[in-house]
């Protein structure tokens, strides 16, 4: 499987996003995912939201997700950078006090506005070894003061740029030391390497996801925006989420389909809110990842 995986790892590259798939080869690709997923403890297909906050738009627009995705009974997992986090702590404090899941996101801002728009920062591929070290230590301590709790887990920021085994260790090293469970660090074709999870020593990776249509695509709000401009979701993004759940269902795949968004991208558009009215319509069930890991411990203990 991993021989077959590896023909997809182009990705990486934007030329190959517009490689088109038939769907003999993603079904095939996806068959063979759902057989690692189904070895690990998951006999039906979950969908893992995570919401990454990275500008102060999120925070108003993650209050408002949250009280609809709260009203249907939709798990919801934050990743926050610290200096996000201390901004909008009122925000995120009563989130998390409604059973938001939240995970450590580093320290330091992800973006800054020039040019009229946002631009990325904070490239852990451009930093030392101490330098990451220090974000990931003091995103932890800002989380525990505003949260009042500790971190379970971690995501890198733009963690695209930061896939090499070597890269990875660094994170892996430090959250070990402060007592994390998992990274959700990693490009969707992990997944069809290893399944919904893997084991990185003492602590699991989790990567994320892609689409039915696109494998080779991680599947992202930031992917299917308007443009930088006009940071808002097109109906392509529920297109092709839609598309996927149904696909796999009718495939029996089971897994986990672990998908992020940014707030501030979906929030103002009803495309967002169309694939999440699908899951619902199709009960497909959601979680947090504190809850995959429990499935996949079960498995481990039969």
């Amino acid at each position: 499987m991993i021989d077959t995986a590896r023909r997809f790892i182009g990705f990486l590259s934007p030329r190959r996003y517009s490689t088109s798939f038939s769907n003999r080869e993603s079904d095939a690709l996806f068959r063979a995912y759902g057989q690692l997923a189904r070895a690990q403890g998951f006999d039906r297909l979950y969908v893992l939201l995570s919401f990454d906050c990275d500008t102060p738009e999120d925070i108003g627009a993650a209050e408002q997700l949250d009280m609809w995705l709260r009203a249907r009974g939709i798990a919801r997992t934050y990743a926050v950078p610290g200096a996000m986090l201390q901004q909008g702590a009122s925000v995120y404090r009563v989130l998390a006090d409604a059973g938001a899941e939240f995970i450590n996101h580093g320290e330091r801002p992800h973006t800054e506005w020039r040019d009229g728009r946002y631009w990325s920062v904070t490239f852990y591929h451009e930093m030392t070894r101490a330098e990451i070290q220090q974000d990931i230590r003091e995103g932890d301590r800002i989380f525990r003061e505003v949260l009042g709790r500790a971190p379970f887990g971690f995501r890198a920021p733009h963690f695209g740029n930061f896939q090499q085994s070597e890269q990875r260790a660094i994170i892996y090293d430090t959250i070990r030391e402060l007592g994390y469970h998992f990274s959700s660090s990693t490009l969707h074709s992990f997944a069809f390497d290893y399944g919904v999870l893997f084991n990185v020593g003492d602590l699991y990776e989790i990567p994320l996801s892609s689409s039915f249509a696109q494998p080779q695509r991680l599947f992202d709000s930031w992917s299917y925006i308007e443009s930088p401009y006009h940071p808002v979701v097109t109906n392509e993004y529920a297109d092709l989420f839609i598309q996927t759940v149904d696909r796999l269902l009718a495939l029996r795949v089971p897994g986990v389909l672990n998908y992020y968004v940014d707030p501030a991208h979906v929030q103002p558009s009803r495309a967002f809110f169309r694939s999440i009215e699908h899951l619902l319509k199709r009960q497909v069930p959601t979680i947090q990842f504190e809850q995959l890991l429990e499935i996949s411990t079960r498995k481990k203990a039969q």
